[in-house]
């Protein structure tokens, strides 16, 4: 009677352990799933007040957000009304306070044949405050591209950009990619003047913009160059 009063002891004694065994288990692994709820709500908190704070007042690198009334439809009617009406404007020497450069490349190696241009405002001598880049290209290029339009713009940008001598960013650049037609629908004479960019740079205060209008000739990349020895043997 004895060793089977001790026998059931030992056993009740075993599950009794088990029992406290698991109830540890399950109350840890509540506790670490509460913990890591907690974490992860506190990291989505911090993010949102963080974006809540950029588009309050300033951009991750502290730009201040756009305030103007200028729009991606102003300036291209803009452009397009100097290019109509007003060619003169579009100087070719360069500028006094700012360097300002184009380049075109082509790019064959991806499914659909590209052609980007691009240009780059640095070296600046002259305060610029929220500088704003547009250009266009000359329209027989609608003919050679897939697209409905040629101009483009960084208007849209929410942050305003200002350059200054010797400050952060030290340039700004603004390019566009279109894609190129087949060969066999591209007319030689509609890439005559390929490398003809209308640029239009503006900054300062709204009420007292300056507004610079070039007609620059982009630099062609080596890649470019042996693109329209193509062409030229067609000719």
């Amino acid at each position: 009677m004895r060793r089977r009063i001790k026998t059931e002891f030992k056993a009740r004694t075993t599950i009794s352990k088990t029992t406290i065994s698991r109830t540890r288990t399950r109350t840890t692994q509540a506790g670490k799933r509460r913990r890591l709820f907690l974490l992860a709500l506190y990291l989505l908190l911090a993010a949102s007040l963080a974006a809540c704070s950029y588009d309050a007042e300033q951009g991750p690198h502290g730009e201040a957000k756009r305030t103007d009334s200028y729009t991606f439809n102003g300036e291209r009617r803009e452009i397009t009304k100097r290019m109509t009406k007003e060619q003169e404007i579009f100087k070719e020497a360069p500028p006094e306070g700012y360097h300002l450069a184009a380049a075109v490349d082509v790019n064959r190696e991806s499914g659909a044949e590209e052609i980007t241009y691009e240009i780059m405002l640095n070296e600046v001598h002259i305060p610029m405050l929220n500088v704003i880049q547009s250009f266009t290209l000359d329209p027989e290029i609608l003919q050679v591209v897939h697209a409905g339009e040629l101009f483009t713009s960084n208007v849209s940008n929410t942050y305003e950009t200002t350059l200054g001598p010797g400050k952060e960013p030290l340039g700004l650049s603004l390019s566009r990619s279109y894609v190129l037609k087949p060969e066999s629908e591209i007319s030689p004479e509609y890439l005559q003047n390929y490398t003809e960019m209308y640029v239009k740079i503006s900054y300062g205060p709204e009420e007292q913009r300056t507004e610079d209008y070039f007609r620059l000739q982009a630099k062609p990349s080596s890649r470019m160059v042996e693109y329209m020895k193509i062409w030229g043997e067609k000719e």
